[in-house]
């Protein structure tokens, strides 16, 4: 038996409509319901196959597809058996039910497993309060997104201010890097054409680190000769230990600055005087020395003058004392002079009293002691000059007050008032004693004419006028007397008016006299010159 016998017509089996007889009523109702029922089954796979294709997102899919296949060998086995009543296809129709039974249990085996796992998937209820909470959720993510962009806007403002600062900081910094290029190069240019000496030296080794060409010149080197090498080497061996206890306490921070002269070597081996001025460049945060600068200025020239100076000042200093001590010497000298000048007048001043009181002749006694009272004006200038600090000046003031006390004391038999006001002034010898001379011969006179028959007061005056010459007023409150009798050029004049007149001519003055209520003698005298 062939294979298509075995389907078709297994052992010559009848068609199954045989065993209905074939009532046409049985067999359209068999094979009408299994129509209905082939193309249903048929239709509904078709219409589960057209869900899943349009909904890729379900879960299990994959058992659709299961049961497409199931529904469809079920719907095929109906149709098989509307061909079975006319056909006895009987191996067919096993087939078909034995693909429907491996496609049914294979479905069953896989479905209950789903079934959990089916049953857990949300209903269409909670589906939509699951949509509600999306949506809600939607719309906070929605807000949030906004609030995120706010924030995403400022802080994009913020970077882009951040962004404009960070450009206008890059380019302050840029035009600090070149304005310190530009310092910098001044700077290097500075060190290096500066008329006085600049180094910069390792704070810790003293080594240079950087000489300009003023200073390499003053030792006697090339600036390159320098670098490197020990900057107390150069200094003159007896000033280095002074020079480092004051660079260990600028190092220390005890001062800030370090000044100080000292004496540098050549490379002649010649000391070469040079003023140290240095500091300390040291670390903002550590505050440890990083640098020590120092501009030496080239005082050689003045140190040689300054000892030179010394030297003469010393010898000044010598000639000075020399001259002192001669100048002591003249003091002492003219102290003696003067002293001697002073006790010869006052023999003289002893012998002119002798011979007055020899003689019986009036006139002449008179004349006497009116010498004697010249030789005490010119005895007392003497004794004002020996007392006086600088032997050649001294103050006329008290020497008009005693010199006109002792004319009036030895020249009044009556009660006279003697009233003396004088400024200060300093007067020399050629001053002083025509002065005294004028003074003793005005007073005199006043004693001799202006009171004779009672008491009476003579003012004896030196001022300054307006003009800067000075005015020695005699004046009396006597009878008064004629001018000419006292000081004319008449017969009547004696030997008091001609020695007025004289002593006035000497001192370039000019005199006037005024007789009314009293005498009063005016004499206008330049004034003195002290030496």
């Amino acid at each position: 038996m062939s294979i298509w016998d075995w389907l078709l017509n297994p052992s010559g089996l009848t068609p199954h409509g045989f065993c209905l007889s074939w009532a046409p009523g049985l067999v359209s109702l068999h094979a009408g319901s299994d129509v209905v029922i082939g193309l249903s089954y048929f239709s509904i796979p078709l219409a589960i196959a057209a869900l899943v294709r349009r909904r890729p997102d379900l879960q299990y899919g994959w058992v659709a597809y299961l049961f497409v296949a199931f529904i469809l060998a079920c719907g095929t086995t109906h149709l098989l058996a509307i061909l079975t009543l006319w056909v006895p296809a009987y191996g067919v129709e096993g087939l078909i039910k034995l693909v429907t039974a491996v496609l049914s249990v294979a479905t069953a085996a896989i479905l209950w497993p789903l079934l959990p796992r089916v049953a857990a998937l949300p209903s269409a209820a909670q589906l939509e309060h699951l949509n509600l909470r999306l949506r809600d959720s939607e719309a906070e993510a929605r807000l949030s997104n906004l609030e995120l962009e706010r924030r995403v806007a400022e802080r994009t403002e913020q970077l882009e201010r951040a962004n404009a600062q960070l450009t206008e900081a890059l380019a302050e910094r840029s035009q600090a890097q070149q304005a310190l290029a530009r310092n910098e190069a001044e700077y290097r240019a500075s060190f290096e054409a500066a008329a006085v000496g600049k180094i910069q030296t390792d704070p810790l080794t003293g080594r240079y680190i950087r000489v300009n060409r003023a200073f390499a010149q003053m030792l006697g080197y090339e600036p390159e000769e320098l670098i490197g090498k020990d900057g107390w080497s150069f200094t003159w061996p007896d000033d280095r230990d002074d020079g480092r206890e004051g660079f260990a306490r600028l190092l220390s921070g005890e001062v800030s600055t370090y000044h100080r002269e000292k004496r540098y070597l050549r490379r002649d081996g010649q000391p070469v005087w040079g003023r140290l001025s240095g500091s300390i460049v040291r670390d903002p945060d550590t505050n440890e020395p990083l640098l020590s600068v120092g501009v030496v200025e080239d005082i050689d020239e003045r140190r040689k003058a300054q000892a030179a100076l010394e030297e003469t000042r010393r010898d000044l200093e010598a000639m000075v004392e020399a001259r002192t001590a001669a100048l002591a010497q003249r003091d002492l000298l003219l102290r003696e002079v003067y002293h001697r000048v002073k006790n010869n007048l006052q023999v003289v001043d002893s012998l002119l009293v002798m011979q007055a009181r020899q003689l019986a002749d009036a006139t002449a006694k008179e004349a006497l002691l009116g010498l004697r009272s010249r030789v005490y004006a010119l005895g007392l200038v003497h004794h004002q000059l020996m007392g006086s600090a600088n032997l050649s000046t001294f103050d006329v003031a008290p020497f008009l007050q005693e010199l006109s006390t002792n004319v009036v004391e030895g020249g009044a038999d009556q009660e006279i008032e003697l009233n003396v006001e004088a400024i200060p002034l300093e007067v020399g010898l050629d001053f002083a004693i025509p002065l005294g001379l004028l003074v003793t011969e005005l007073v005199t006179n006043a004693l001799k004419h202006a009171f004779p028959a009672g008491p009476g007061t003579i003012d004896v005056l030196l001022e300054r006028g307006a003009d800067g010459r000075i005015a020695l007023i005699v004046a009396d409150n006597g009878v008064g007397y004629a001018a000419d009798d006292a000081f004319g050029d008449g017969v009547a004049a004696g030997l008091g008016a001609s020695i007025i007149k004289g002593l006035v001519s000497q001192m370039g003055g000019v005199m006037s006299v005024t007789t009314n209520n009293g005498t009063r003698c005016e004499i206008r005298l330049a004034s003195p010159v002290a030496s």
